[in-house]
């Protein structure tokens, strides 16, 4: 970025910094403007949302599969036991 077109306020800033802005897409640069207009107390309160929300979604999903995985075990587990129930008592064998 040339410095003859850079603003006063952007001079101070490393060239990293200032490559980073310049290449912002119009959709990055509204959601960083909302961002920073919101209270900083309202966007930390948002990440921590964020965060906590994603550790409620890992809980849940762990959740969902044991117990997927206990109900079939547990219909598995069933029909051996009959299988064998049914050898002792002399019944025809597959």
């Amino acid at each position: 970025m040339p410095d003859t077109i850079t603003p006063e306020k952007l001079k101070d800033l490393p060239p990293e910094t200032r490559d980073w802005l310049a290449n912002l897409r119009p959709d990055e640069m509204k959601t960083l403007q909302a961002v920073v207009e919101m209270p900083a107390d309202d966007v930390r309160e948002a990440f921590r949302l964020v965060r906590d929300l994603r550790t409620v979604g890992r809980f849940t999903r762990v959740v969902v599969i044991t117990s997927v995985s206990i109900f079939v075990g547990t219909i598995m587990l069933y029909e051996q036991i009959v299988k064998v129930i049914g050898y002792f008592k002399g019944g025809p064998t597959q």
